[in-house]
């Protein structure tokens, strides 16, 4: 029994009022059955078609986030972390979260909706998650709220159960009202039908079963003796072992052939038309199901990219949706269900590596969480990010124009500055400068100032080449931003 009906009953012992139930469906609230399509399954087009998208989505690491003001974190939830669990390891003892993610995706393709129920535990937490092979009538109680009324399957019982209990997944297509899903299967039951035929005629073909290039044809009448007298006959010719022995009829019989041989039915391009028309209905590339006659090395793999984006993303989008209304439902609005894309949507080794040389060098990612990207261990140190010293900020609204400020406020002044640097590399500017090339330029160039005073004195004409000296100095920290006088420097460097 559902956690509705059991509050219903509750209720109801308590009042003497009923709930004011109604169906969405505009029919009775029994629960009706599912008519399975299994010829659907038997499609060899329609089968790989369903595979080629529910086995990538299965393989996905499925987690569980929480909205932390602008940020996202793991979800702390002891609900959202038990329902994620399951998602991830095993639905319930018998059915792993790949299994019934892929379950999910055939089901709502070929029926063009499914159901699974979320069990709960005594403390209210999800313990399991189980599929519902029927399917429940969808309705409405006087509260506003969805309920739906299930018959029974060998998993669930009968009763109502809350939006909190019920995963809904539906197909790409609705009917009129918007409310259920269409089956796919249904809406290509052509091509599946097309898809059957040809295989039972191939295996017909090979038995040799009636698929004689012409007919047989007499003037006379056959009785029902003469009528089994003859397939007795043809059955004894028929098949491979049998080809080519001759063959002799009674009562007038002759052979007519035909102007039409195996050559001109041309199967094979029947078949892959079916296919073609199958993976349209799926939104599956040809080459997802290994039909490669127009496949190259280059467009393959371009290929594999927008399969990911065009037809898996919004798949995957429709799960997330499903899984993450049980949280929803249950009062945690702040979590959401994801399963990570970022495996289907690599790309190539080296288009990725360009990419994540730009998320480092921008300051996006820091080294470790590359690594981690690519299964790799962290290092020492790979924590921190990178930031373009080059780079300034811009206010929207005035348009003024920051350079990059440093993260140490207190920087060390230059010499001959106030201590007021902008850089945010280490520049001479900050209490760690002496280990850039900054400064030891000015190092190099003090030393030669102070061995110029120590020989010559202090001089105007001391002066005037302890400034030509430094001034390629000066240049460099005006065009960086450092606050520095030439004239300071070069008293500091006399006195010091």
């Amino acid at each position: 029994m559902g956690l509705y009906s059991r509050l219903r009953s509750a209720w109801s012992a308590l009042h003497d009022g009923g709930y004011d139930f109604f169906s969405l469906d505009g029919k009775s609230n029994d629960v009706e059955a599912r008519d399975y399509n299994l010829s659907a399954y038997y499609s060899n087009a329609f089968r790989g078609c369903l595979l080629a998208k529910a086995r990538p989505l299965s393989s996905l690491p499925v987690r569980v986030y929480e909205r932390d003001g602008d940020l996202r974190v793991k979800a702390g939830q002891p609900f959202a972390v038990a329902l994620g669990d399951l998602l991830r390891h095993k639905w319930n003892p018998f059915m792993t979260g790949a299994e019934g993610i892929r379950w999910l995706m055939v089901t709502k393709d070929v029926l063009g909706e499914a159901f699974a129920r979320v069990q709960y535990g005594a403390d209210g937490l999800p313990v399991a998650i189980w599929p519902m092979s029927g399917a429940p009538t969808i309705g409405v109680d006087n509260g506003g709220r969805p309920v739906f009324r299930y018959g029974g399957d060998k998993f669930t019982q009968s009763g109502n159960y809350l939006e909190s209990e019920v995963i809904w997944v539906k197909s790409p297509l609705l009917d009129s009202d918007g409310i259920h899903g269409r089956s796919l299967a249904e809406l290509a039951a052509n091509e599946i039908g097309l898809s059957l035929d040809l295989s039972e005629f191939y295996s017909h073909m090979i038995n040799g079963e009636g698929n004689f290039p012409g007919w047989l044809e007499t003037d006379q009448q056959l009785n029902a003796q003469g009528f089994k007298r003859l397939v007795d006959q043809l059955k004894d010719g028929g098949g491979v072992l049998r080809a080519g022995k001759i063959r002799i009829f009674d009562n007038g019989v002759h052979y007519k052939t035909t102007t039409q041989s195996m050559v001109d039915l041309n199967l094979v391009e029947q078949e892959r038309w079916v296919l073609l028309e199958t993976c349209r209905t799926l939104s599956v590339p040809p080459q997802e199901v290994f039909e490669l006659s127009n496949a190259t090395y280059s467009n393959i793999e371009q290929g594999a990219l927008n399969f990911a984006n065009k037809t898996l993303v919004p798949e995957c989008v429709a799960l997330e949706t499903a899984f993450s209304g049980v949280l929803w439902a249950a009062g945690f609005t702040d979590c959401y269900v994801q399963l990570d894309m970022n495996g289907l949507l690599r790309g190539s080794y080296k288009e990725r590596m360009d990419g994540y040389r730009i998320g480092i060098y921008a300051g996006v990612y820091s080294p470790n969480e590359v690594r981690a990207k690519e299964d790799m261990a962290p290092y020492e140190g790979g924590a921190e990010f990178m930031r373009s010293t080059a780079y300034s900020t811009v206010n929207p609204e005035t348009g003024e124009v920051t350079p990059a400020v440093t993260a140490n406020n207190n920087a060390s002044p230059l010499p001959g500055g106030n201590g007021d640097s902008q850089r945010d590399d280490g520049g001479p500017g900050d209490a760690h400068a002496m280990g850039t090339a900054l400064a030891v330029v000015h190092a190099d160039m003090a030393r030669r100032v102070r061995e110029r005073f120590e020989d010559k004195g202090d001089s105007d004409r001391f002066r005037d080449f302890a400034g030509r000296v430094l001034a390629p100095m000066a240049e460099a920290c005006a065009a960086e931003g450092i606050e520095y006088d030439v004239n300071s420097d070069i008293e500091e460097i006399i006195n010091g």
